[in-house]
């Protein structure tokens, strides 16, 4: 076992064939200090999440020893959050007062708790490998304290934001999705099957990330469903193919082949294609 493990750390470092921003590093761990002035700060973010999930204002963060004041903080994940749990994931606004806060270009920090990941390299190691064959997050560590106690390491995961979307596809002007179910039981899951052309259909199934229409959506499902020779107009087939090919390999269930078809992003380039 500790021969496999050693493997795998070293295939980190190994598989990392793109240049990645120095907050990103695989091989440093990044310093995040919390500061908040509020006593009762980690019953207000429980509260938080199970209501409208809004951002607790703190008074300070310091990221690798620069200092941000007036930042958001969140918790975030649903089966990785429980409100006993200690250690929960953690969403960082720095921006959330000061427009165009950033470190290294990054305002939005996502920190993952590697819920159910006793290796603890899981995802920073998944993310490694897809990078060679799609688009993927930069990902690495990070420890964190809050009001000056070490709560550990966390994964520290590249948000799909405008940033990430200019960076990789030369503009973020297009429609862009978050496949995100309301109620993975009885509702209709984000698994891009053709219901009709009502767009409220799929308001409980999809979260709509920019100020494009729903049509864009719905055509492409019409397209995937009742007009398959057409796919490859409307779809980034190659790529579409490698993220199969990961999930099935990595066991990734939390994902468009998952059982809830959940928790993946789709995006329309220029040109055209998702």
């Amino acid at each position: 076992m500790k021969k496999i493990l050693t493997f795998l750390v070293l295939l980190i470092f190994s598989l990392a064939t793109k240049a990645q921003s120095s907050f990103y590093n695989i091989d440093s761990i990044q310093k995040i200090e919390i500061t908040i002035n509020q006593s009762n700060w980690d019953y207000q973010m429980d509260t938080a999440i199970y209501g409208a999930g809004g951002y607790l204002l703190v008074s300070q963060v310091k990221v690798n020893g620069v200092v941000f004041d007036s930042v958001g903080i969140k918790y975030k994940g649903k089966s990785s959050f429980d409100s006993t749990r200690r250690k929960n994931p953690l969403h960082i606004n720095l921006d959330f007062i000061h427009t165009n806060a950033n470190y290294d270009g990054f305002s939005d920090i996502k920190l993952s708790n590697e819920y159910a990941d006793p290796t603890w390299i899981r995802e920073v190691l998944g993310y490694q490998i897809l990078r060679n064959y799609m688009h993927a997050p930069q990902s690495n560590f990070a420890e964190v304290y809050i009001n000056g106690v070490y709560f550990g390491v966390y994964t520290s995961d590249e948000s799909l934001n405008k940033v990430f979307l200019t960076k990789h596809f030369y503009s973020s002007n297009g429609s862009y999705f978050k496949a995100n179910p309301v109620n993975v039981i009885s509702g209709h899951l984000p698994s891009l099957i053709y219901i009709n052309s009502d767009s409220a259909n799929y308001y409980d199934s999809y979260e709509m990330e920019s100020k494009k229409s729903w049509k864009d959506l719905i055509d492409f499902c019409d397209t995937i469903n009742n007009n398959f020779n057409g796919i490859e107009k409307v779809l980034d087939v190659d790529r579409a193919l490698w993220m199969l090919a990961f999930n099935n390999l990595t066991v990734n269930l939390d994902s468009y082949s998952g059982l809830f078809a959940q928790n993946y992003y789709l995006y329309r380039d220029e040109n055209l294609r998702f």
